[in-house]
């Protein structure tokens, strides 16, 4: 029997892929823009490190979405070898289709939770994250 954890995740994957396609845009496109949407303007490299993607993978997210309007790249004024990047007002729009979209899958994964249940499981992901985010801490610091 596969791994429950492991399924979930798969099927949350691709419905949010599913879903994100019909905005035309690819899974790491709608991390960039969440990310941009919630912290502002971002150096790319910031962007690489907050997602924990790869260079080349932010990279033509960015410029996917500067194609289409979603985003704006500029040169910062501090480093001319640094970009800066931003959503445009279309690119905010589509942040919060994008939340919509997330905010649909949590209500059909959290279906018949109480509140009190609701509240557990968000203690519980808030200890698993510190618990990773402390491995990968002590991870960068060992490599």
């Amino acid at each position: 029997m596969p791994d429950r954890v492991e399924l979930f995740r798969r099927i949350e994957r691709q419905h949010i892929r599913d879903q994100l396609s019909v905005l035309s845009l690819q899974s790491v496109d709608g991390l960039v823009l969440r990310l941009l949407s919630r912290e502002g303007q971002l150096r790319q490299e910031d962007i690489v490190l907050r997602l924990v993607l790869d260079k080349g993978a932010v990279a033509r997210s960015v410029a996917r979405l500067e194609e289409s309007g979603l985003a704006v790249r500029q040169v910062s004024d501090q480093c001319r070898r640094e970009k800066l990047v931003s959503l445009s007002p279309a690119g905010a729009a589509m942040a919060e289709k994008i939340q919509d979209i997330l905010d649909e899958w949590r209500r059909i994964c959290l279906q018949g939770f109480t509140p009190e249940e609701r509240t557990q499981y968000e203690t519980f992901l808030m200890r698993i994250m510190e618990n990773v985010k402390n491995f990968k801490e002590g991870e960068n610091t060992n490599g």
